[in-house]
């Protein structure tokens, strides 16, 4: 077998495709504050929020991952996973553009694998583990300009944003 057949081999269980939805929710980020509107995505196979902004007088700011990982606390407590249709969500096969994504520890796995595999590739495998990479991207519905955007570096498609935040 080649190494480059099944990068998830080696785990016990591979890495399932995202099946991604978007939609808006009213969250309570602090037990004494008012909800406020939030846009997000979430990942059904995990199930798990992957990215949020919460919308207050037309600013967006990005969710930290703590505020992250209180949202899909709720969202799995009132079982939107089961039916997000019900709840306003829509199906989207890749990140919106203003979503800076997380990754479930599993994904950061996979990530830094693949990353190894670049190190140790040759002139004649390096075009393979690219693809590799990208199509890993692809399935769980990440793009390069979302790393940029989740790693923090510039993105040279667009120009700096004055007061980009994070919410914790």
């Amino acid at each position: 077998m080649n190494w480059l057949d099944n990068v998830s081999s080696d785990s016990d269980q591979p890495i399932a495709a995202a099946c991604l939805m978007e939609g808006h929710w009213r969250h309570q980020l602090h037990p004494y504050a008012d909800p406020v509107m939030c846009r997000l995505v979430i990942d059904l196979a995990a199930p798990r929020v992957v990215a949020a902004q919460v919308i207050e007088n037309g600013l967006e700011r990005d969710l930290g991952s703590s505020a992250l990982e209180d949202l899909t606390q709720t969202l799995l407590e009132q079982d939107i996973h089961h039916r997000p249709g019900a709840w306003g969500f829509s199906p989207c096969v890749v990140l919106p553009a203003w979503a800076r994504p997380s990754f479930s520890e599993q994904q950061i796995e996979e990530l830094e694998r693949i990353q190894g595999y670049l190190v140790d590739a040759t002139e004649d495998t390096i075009q393979d583990v690219l693809r590799l990479r990208e199509e890993f991207l692809r399935g769980i519905g990440v793009t390069d300009r979302h790393i940029m955007r989740a790693t923090g570096a510039p993105d040279p498609g667009t120009a700096a944003r004055k007061g980009n935040r994070m919410v914790n």
